[in-house]
């Protein structure tokens, strides 16, 4: 017999990692920056390859008035209607257009901050992310959260209800100066990283605001951490790293005790208190999007190989009583550069799209991750930006596409072969079969088995086979088959 099914599983509702659920996709550029046209055809093309939600930033700056001013307004911040109603439509679209299709939106609010609410002194640069004032963000949020409430009129056109967003993740990588300053400040001869409480102040203010406004009982995510950190550059602005940063906000040590003496007076850990959110994000990059997701992390790193380092924090801060048991955790960015157009970070197209497939098995096997974001679609359109894109920026695709479309992932242990992957459209409830074909040396690609998706497109089955290459069928009832990209045996 060429191979002997030792084991199968179909992963029906309930089996072991079916809570891991959601494609999520971040492409603001093309979202929110290219007009309605070029958003429609992006919101089709990602249901297309299976995205089931959108993450999408709400700059702050963006939306406020006078955002250059030292000097706040004459407004009441916490009134959508106060501001000027253009600076909402390319929200209130997003909102419509993703509604229309039935995909989720998390919404990110974050900086840059307008100038007269931070705290700081010094130029308009400086002001973009320095001390956000947590008050004037907590209006922000009051905003937010009224004009997507479920009830609140439009004020263009036929002021028709916009729908309702259930879905925040507060702040865009906290521990990068980049989006909030300063990271790091001396404090008598403490060296701290003062970014973690305030980052802590703007996610009291903004649940705070989402509770106020009923949306109590919708998903607030904390952290949106960045992966890295370093050990030089200016206090201000070096970055502090993921897990240093997190124990800081929550306000807890190395080994999960509670900060003491002049550490919790300097990172507002006097009287520490239990965080009202339900999810954690974070954005487990590997070195830039630059390696391999097996390379190991540096120091205080998470990476998506590394995520017992936050899953560790996590249970040491629900025992202090910080959040609360239980939380997912989403990867809400994550990619890989490639080469090209990246000469200097990036990786050769094909390992992109084999990167993908392995950080999806990873990720698939974590019970605690819920679901895993795509940045972006399509590439930055200069090199000092993102190229991790399905696409290039001219458009053309990139081998990813395809494998993000319809993932594969082979584990060799032994004798034994585990085969993985998803139909991303079979989680729209089409229905069929997945072949598993395998080719042997010398022979043709030859179907093994054939397995049904369970509710969220997933297939897995492991078997004793021979050493070949790998590929899986999907065979929708009544449409076009679909084939997965060819792939050699890894060994996690």
């Amino acid at each position: 017999m060429l191979l002997l099914a030792v084991a199968s599983a179909l992963l029906p509702a309930g089996a072991r990692a079916s809570a891991f659920q959601e494609s999520i996709v971040q492409d603001d550029n093309l979202l929110l920056a290219s007009g309605d046209a070029v958003r429609d055809s992006t919101l089709d093309e990602m249901r297309a390859i299976g995205a089931d939600t959108v993450r999408a930033f709400v700059p702050w700056a963006g939306v406020a008035p006078a955002p250059a001013s030292v000097a706040r307004p004459a407004f009441d911040p916490a009134d959508p209607a106060a501001y000027d109603p253009a600076v909402w439509d390319r929200f209130d679209e997003l909102v419509r257009a993703t509604a229309r299709r039935g995909m989720g939106l998390i919404l990110t609010p974050t900086s840059p901050v307008p100038a007269w609410a931070s705290q700081c002194p010094g130029s308009l640069v400086t002001r973009r992310t320095c001390n956000p004032n947590p008050i004037e963000f907590g209006r922000f949020m009051v905003a937010l959260g009224l004009r997507y409430s479920g009830t609140y009129r439009d004020e263009n056109g036929t002021r028709d209800l916009l729908p309702r967003v259930r879905r925040w993740a507060i702040w865009n990588e906290p521990n990068l100066a980049s989006w909030l300053s300063p990271q790091f400040a001396r404090r008598g001869r403490l060296v701290l990283p003062v970014s973690a409480d305030r980052y802590r102040r703007l996610v009291v203010a903004a649940t705070g605001a989402l509770r106020i406004t009923g949306h109590g009982a919708d998903q607030v995510l904390m952290g949106e951490t960045a992966p890295i950190g370093r050990t030089t550059l200016p206090f201000f602005r070096r970055p502090v790293a993921t897990a240093e940063f997190l124990r800081a906000v929550l306000c807890i040590d190395r080994l999960g005790r509670g900060v003491v003496g002049l550490t919790a007076l300097h990172l507002g850990c006097r009287v520490p208190r239990r965080l009202a959110v339900n999810a954690i994000a974070h954005h487990p990059y590997v070195q830039g999007g630059s390696r391999a997701p097996f390379t190991p992390a540096r120091f205080d790193e998470i990476t998506i190989s590394s995520a017992v380092r936050l899953k560790t924090i996590m249970a040491q801060a629900v025992r202090r009583g910080r959040i609360g048991p239980g939380l997912p955790v989403y990867y809400t960015e994550f990619g890989f550069q490639t080469n090209p157009p990246d000469r200097i970070l990036g990786v050769p197209l094909a390992v992109q799209a084999s990167y993908l497939n392995q950080s999806e098995w990873i990720a698939f096997r974590d019970p605690a991750v819920r679901g895993v974001s795509q940045y972006l679609l399509r590439d930055d359109g200069g090199l000092g930006g993102f190229q991790t894109g399905l696409r290039f920026s001219d458009g053309g695709a990139k081998p990813s596409l395809a494998a993000y479309r319809f993932p594969i992932w082979v584990v060799r242990r032994g004798i034994s072969v585990t085969v993985f992957g998803q139909v991303r459209e079979a989680a729209d409830g089409a229905t069929g079969v997945v072949r598993v074909q395998v080719r042997l040396p010398g022979r043709q690609f030859a179907t093994y088995r054939t397995l049904t998706p369970n509710r969220k497109g997933f297939v897995t089955v492991t078997m004793w086979s021979r050493r070949g290459r790998w590929r899986l069928i999907w065979e929708p009832a009544g449409g076009t088959p679909l084939i997965s990209r060819e792939t050699q045996e890894a060994f996690r």
